[in-house]
């Protein structure tokens, strides 16, 4: 029986090849094994699940799959945001020689989901450093950013939910929501979703 870990990393890997992407070094000094990269999208894979599927985390789609599909659309905007490099999943970002690389926002947003956090704190009080550290709290940040455009443009198509995401306003940004959603659609069907959400829910240990 497949894992929700593993169909995950099936996701990843469908967009971003390992084999493939492991063997450039397009950043100087964040070259990776295939083994590596494999490890490295396990384990975003594995923190993901974690993150969604606890039970206090509040998914952005309902039903018996909602948890599954929110993950996928994580997935999608990460993989928009970061193409899972390994420099944007651990920092610090690539910066270039001198220092003066645009790169992650000219080294002012951070991690997998590009959390626009500078010298800062999010919402939630976490650092860029905290955000490259924990990738639940990278997935905390971002979905809190996803949840709020799909809120404010509600009255939308589900499909140009994500404009105010994608441009900061519901009234821009159609053609960029209409991406990260059909994205996040076509992979949830990478390979069959090994159950529903309430299979993999994990709950609260109750202390005695």
């Amino acid at each position: 029986m497949t894992t929700m870990t593993e169909w995950l990393l099936a996701i990843i890997v469908s967009v971003a090849n390992p084999e493939r992407a492991a063997t450039e070094d397009p950043f100087p000094g964040w070259a990776e094994t295939v083994d590596e990269r494999r490890a490295r999208f396990t384990a975003i894979a594995g923190d993901l699940e974690a993150f969604v599927f606890d039970e206090k985390t509040r998914p952005v789609f309902g039903g018996p799959h909602g948890r599954a599909r929110t993950a996928a659309l994580v997935l999608a905007v990460a993989y928009h945001e970061s193409g899972f490099m390994k420099d944007v999943d651990v920092g610090p970002c690539y910066r270039g020689k001198g220092g003066q690389s645009t790169r992650c926002d000219s080294g002012k947003s951070a991690c997998l989901m590009q959390i626009r956090v500078a010298d800062g704190k999010t919402p939630e009080g976490y650092t860029r450093e905290e955000l490259f550290k924990d990738r639940r709290k990278c997935f905390e940040a971002g979905l809190r950013l996803l949840r709020s455009s799909l809120g404010m443009c509600k009255h939308l198509p589900l499909k140009h939910r994500l404009a105010a995401y994608a441009s900061g306003s519901c009234e821009k940004g159609w053609e960029g929501s209409e991406v990260l959603m059909g994205l996040a659609e076509k992979l949830t069907v990478v390979s069959k979703m090994p159950g529903k959400d309430a299979e993999f829910i994990r709950h609260e240990k109750k202390k005695d």
